[in-house]
């Protein structure tokens, strides 16, 4: 009896030398996915304008009046949406400054 509690102060030993317990099941590769073209994506669109900047005046022409036609918010008093290529920019009607840009979609 003494011997079982000695050999049991000193603990048992390992049932996987050098650490193997923790071996991890062998890398499976994923097969490939070939039906799926690979498709480059589009590069985010990058305005000119940004929000704070004075929109020059040879820009601010094309006022939109029908913003609800193209999901835009009534501008505020003294402000109006402008249309500039492909976006609308709230600008500051006195000042030219852009308020906010929505890409046009």
């Amino acid at each position: 009896m003494l011997g079982d509690s000695a050999s049991m102060a000193q603990g048992a030993p390992p049932l996987y030398p050098h650490g193997q317990q923790n071996a991890q099941k062998p890398h499976q590769a994923r097969p490939h996915d070939n039906h799926r073209p690979q498709t480059a994506r589009p590069a985010p669109h990058r305005s000119q304008w940004s929000k704070g900047k004075r929109l020059p005046p040879n820009y601010r022409h094309d006022v939109v009046r029908d913003y609800g036609r193209h999901r835009l918010a009534p501008p505020p008093r003294g402000y109006n949406w402008v249309r500039v290529n492909n976006e609308y920019m709230l600008i500051g009607m006195a000042s030219g400054i852009i308020s906010s840009i929505v890409r046009a979609q």
